[in-house]
């Protein structure tokens, strides 16, 4: 029979449903794989050298010369992100992630409110960095000996705005010099929380002494009722460009130790870590802490600085090659990179100790 014939000849009603159905299923299918889902995908992001430039600049700029050649990387690392707006990640890719080892899908709801929108998340985003930087800089200026002023920025309790004004030095508490943020946490944890503090203070190039009743946060920290800014003895500022969050706090400190203090803490070596960073030197859990892994041994990483509140997350998940130490201070990953840089370090407290 000819094609012709073929084509003259009718379709039977039966094989006109099965072509119909065929069509519909392959519709329904692509449909399908193109709705959108409520999870991000969570992917290993790019790393960033902090002793390094990025688009020309350095990533971490400072007044004083290093007092030492700057050998090897300190890595910050990131996370990448599908679906960061709602409904935007499709069915086909979320997936793929799925079996995906090196990604891991995260419910929306746990990550971003659906009533933000993508300027204020950036926004929040850009505000954690700037916040993060600050208290870097505090943590690693303090860890080199330097003197941090604390300022107040705004009083926030009525018996603060009462005592208080927006650039007022703190200079003591309670007669107990305040000598940066790590000192001026200690002597608040001596105050009960309600109690009256006698806190002397420079305003306008004055000293003067005020009183103010102290207040205490849901995890039982004694508060001034105010937020604070800083006053650095040496200029630090931050080259980095489309990064967010939190999370880079322990490598911009390191950082700023490795460029400014009297060792080369990197020592020809690529190590990369994450963790937030308080003005007192204390490194605090993140997000993506395995696709951060991923993305550093991709980028060359031996070492891995992993904030302890991370470790059960990490825990079995290391990349082959990649060497994670425990550490929940600044004091912590400053000491490791020593010991590493002298030729030790196999007591170093691993994630899966």
């Amino acid at each position: 029979m000819t094609i012709e014939e073929l084509a003259k000849r009718r379709l039977s009603p039966r094989t006109v449903s099965l072509l119909i159905g065929m069509v519909m299923t392959f519709a329904t299918g692509v449909a399908m794989f193109s709705l959108p889902v409520p999870y991000v995908l969570e992917t290993p992001g790019p790393t960033f050298d902090t002793l390094g430039a990025q688009d020309g600049a350095d990533l971490i700029q400072v007044e004083e010369k290093p007092s030492h050649p700057v050998t090897g990387e300190l890595r910050l690392t990131t996370v990448g992100a599908y679906g960061t707006d709602p409904g935007s990640l499709g069915l086909f890719r979320m997936i793929a992630g799925y079996f995906n080892p090196d990604e891991a899908l995260v419910p929306y709801d746990l990550l971003y409110s659906r009533e933000s929108t993508a300027e204020e998340r950036e926004a929040e985003s850009a505000a954690q960095m700037t916040s993060s930087q600050d208290s870097a800089t505090a943590a690693a200026l303090e860890y080199l000996g330097m003197s941090v002023g604390i300022l107040i920025d705004e009083p926030l309790s009525d018996g603060a705005k009462a005592a208080f004004k927006t650039g007022d030095e703190l200079v003591s508490l309670d007669g107990k010099p305040v000598e940066g943020y790590g000192s001026l946490k200690r002597l608040l944890d001596v105050i009960e929380g309600g109690d009256e503090a006698e806190v002397a203070i420079v305003r306008d190039g004055k000293e003067r002494t005020v009183k103010v009743v102290t207040s205490r946060d849901n995890d039982g920290r004694t508060l001034l009722g105010v937020t604070i800014s800083f006053d650095f003895p040496v200029k630090v500022e931050f080259g980095v460009e489309n990064i967010g969050g939190p999370s880079a706090g322990s490598m911009f400190a390191l950082g700023i130790i490795d460029k400014l203090g009297p060792q080369d803490l990197a020592d020809g070596r690529v190590i990369a870590g994450t963790g937030t960073v308080d003005s007192d030197g204390s490194i605090g859990p993140i997000g993506g802490i395995r696709q951060k892994m991923v993305g550093a041994r991709r980028d060359g990483a031996e070492v891995f600085l992993a904030p302890a509140a991370n470790c059960s997350e990490a825990a079995g998940h290391e990349p082959a090659g990649l060497r994670v130490i425990k550490v929940s201070s600044l004091d912590d990953a400053v000491k490791a990179l020593s010991a590493l840089r002298s030729g030790g370090g196999d007591e170093l407290p691993s994630c899966s100790d």
